[in-house]
């Protein structure tokens, strides 16, 4: 990244991952309720969203059709790795080497955990030993 735009750190970075979480919900989901909170700690992300449930997914699901909420769930998850993948590696300038979802519909929340790559410095170090 240039000096113009440094990495973000801290709370700013999580406030920046769980914006863009909810967001990429949104617009794939149709709807904007849905809350996140994320963790970083070294190598590993974690953004727990909630309220994840469509209107028609709740509905669903009060119908006793949950399995049919989290197959098409981890369907959307399969299909979104990428663009998951990419929008943390660019908020954390690192890159990611293994993505891994879960979701619950009662309560209907969701858990998006990334694994990074160890930051240069520390890569390099590992690599001197």
């Amino acid at each position: 990244m240039s000096a113009l735009h440094a990495p973000l750190e801290g709370e700013a970075l999580t406030r920046a991952i769980s914006a863009s979480m909810v967001d990429l919900y949104a617009r794939h989901y149709g709807h904007e309720r849905t809350t996140g909170t994320t963790y970083i700690n070294e190598n590993v992300v974690v953004c727990v969203l909630e309220d994840i449930l469509s209107t028609a997914e709740s509905s669903l699901v009060a119908g006793g059709d949950a399995k049919e909420v989290i197959d098409g769930r981890v369907s959307f998850q399969e299909g979104m790795e990428d663009e998951f993948t990419a929008e943390i590696e660019r908020l954390t300038a690192r890159r990611v080497t293994a993505f891994l979802s879960a979701n619950q519909t009662t309560p209907g929340v969701a858990r998006e955990l990334f694994f990074l790559e160890a930051p240069p410095a520390v890569a390099a170090r590992r690599s001197e030993a």
